[in-house]
């Protein structure tokens, strides 16, 4: 019973992951996601409390995004930035600029944890995978986090160096004028 809950949980997320809902885009400001994400990775991480740094340039700043969606994919970043740290603490940076200039809001999420090499970035977004021992975790965090971002016309990019942490870059679309 137990494996055929688990099987189809994995098809499920399949499904999620090869149609995703479509955006209902409105306007909210990247406050308002940073917050609903921070609340959602508690939740995910099974935390009360979680040691984040919000900077934020203009925390009025709207963005055009399908909230839900996007709150989901920030969410997945920080758990996979605390999750980096192992049974240490756990700080995580958020930064968000606001980029009138591209009609952009940059969301920089950076922990100082483990870090990824090279062949591991490249595959940070591939469905199914995770740098954790098998059974830990399914690995579709990151790749529900590029999904969502994409469809809502948005970017994600990853910087990182083993032993250095992880940056994780979201662009998505401010709002429409």
């Amino acid at each position: 019973e137990d494996n055929a809950y688990q099987a189809s949980q994995i098809t499920d997320e399949l499904m999620g992951f090869a149609a995703p809902p479509t955006p209902h885009a409105n306007t909210i400001t990247v406050r308002q996601i940073i917050d609903e994400a921070v609340e959602l990775a508690k939740a995910k991480t099974n935390r009360t409390e979680l040691d984040i740094t919000i900077i934020i340039d203009d925390a009025d700043a709207e963005i055009f995004v399908d909230s839900a969606q996007i709150a989901t994919a920030v969410s997945n970043i920080i758990c996979n930035a605390v999750e980096s740290y192992g049974d240490d603490p756990e700080q995580v940076e958020i930064k968000v600029e606001n980029k009138p200039q591209t009609n952009t809001v940059k969301i920089e999420i950076t922990d100082f944890g483990c870090g990824m090499d090279e062949q591991a970035v490249k595959k940070a977004t591939y469905p199914f995978y995770s740098a954790k021992a098998a059974g830990r975790s399914r690995g579709m965090g990151l790749a529900y986090a590029q999904r969502f971002i994409e469809i809502n016309e948005g970017t994600l990019a990853i910087d990182s160096q083993p032993g250095n942490g992880t940056t994780v870059t979201i662009s998505v679309p401010q709002k429409n004028t």
